[in-house]
């Protein structure tokens, strides 16, 4: 997952939620999860901690929703409750289980395919993969990638002022306007700076740029996205 081309990747995980959210098919939804994530925790350097860490919020979401649909579905109303849907199949809330099942599992298959592009992808690749393969515009991608590390110096100017607040004995709360204005000058001041070395280096320039860093687009990127939506369309029509 890790080698993957992070641009086609995105494509392929998105594609795959798209297909995921028009079915009802809770086998399906259930092992596209237990597959995501158990190529996310075998590729290498991930961070099987921040995996699980990241999992809970799905996790307690997808309860929400069972309990939800077991206590306020259909209340067992299968006269008028069969539709037909995309791939064969149909909208079965013959029961509130089968409510409930259906929008738990669709939850743990989005945080599947979303936790799998997460951790295994680099914000930096995916940003040059978006500007060479998808055309994104040089000036927006490296802007977007500027922000992105942007974040960080933030952090910093936040914990720098408290610091500074403290060592003169004033006492605030976090979000006291003492210490989230200074903040904000500051980091209002390194934005500026950063736009101006920006301009400086022909960012503003319309012209055709050349890239140092590549990032390839092997046939293993493109077997991955028509494979991956292959599958999932292929075990929506089987199991039905």
């Amino acid at each position: 997952m890790r080698s993957l081309n992070p641009g086609i990747k995105l494509a392929a995980l998105t594609v795959a939620s798209l297909i995921l959210s028009v079915t009802f098919n809770t086998r399906v939804n259930l092992a596209v999860c237990v597959i995501a994530l158990v190529a996310t925790l075998a590729s290498p350097g991930t961070n099987r901690r921040g995996v699980a860490a990241a999992l809970v919020p799905f996790a307690l979401t997808s309860a929400a929703l069972f309990v939800t649909g077991l206590m306020y579905g259909s209340g067992g109303n299968a006269s008028a409750a069969i539709e037909a849907d995309v791939f064969g199949q149909r909208t079965l809330f013959a029961s509130d289980w089968t409510t409930a099942a259906q929008l738990a599992s669709r939850v743990m298959a989005y945080g599947g395919l979303g936790l799998s592009f997460a951790f295994t992808s680099d914000a930096f690749e995916l940003v040059m993969s978006l500007m060479q393969q998808f055309r994104l515009p040089p000036k927006f991608a490296y802007g977007v990638l500027a922000a992105y590390h942007f974040f960080p110096v933030v952090k910093d100017e936040y914990a720098e002022v408290g610091l500074a607040l403290k060592a003169r004995g004033v006492h605030v709360n976090p979000l006291s306007p003492r210490r989230v204005v200074p903040m904000l000058a500051h980091a209002l001041e390194r934005s500026e700076s950063l736009a101006m070395a920006m301009e400086s280096r022909g960012f503003e320039d319309s012209g055709e740029r050349r890239c140092a860093f590549e990032v390839p687009l092997r046939a293993r990127d493109v077997v991955f996205a028509v494979g991956l939506n292959a599958a999932i369309v292929a075990a929506l029509v089987l199991v039905s």
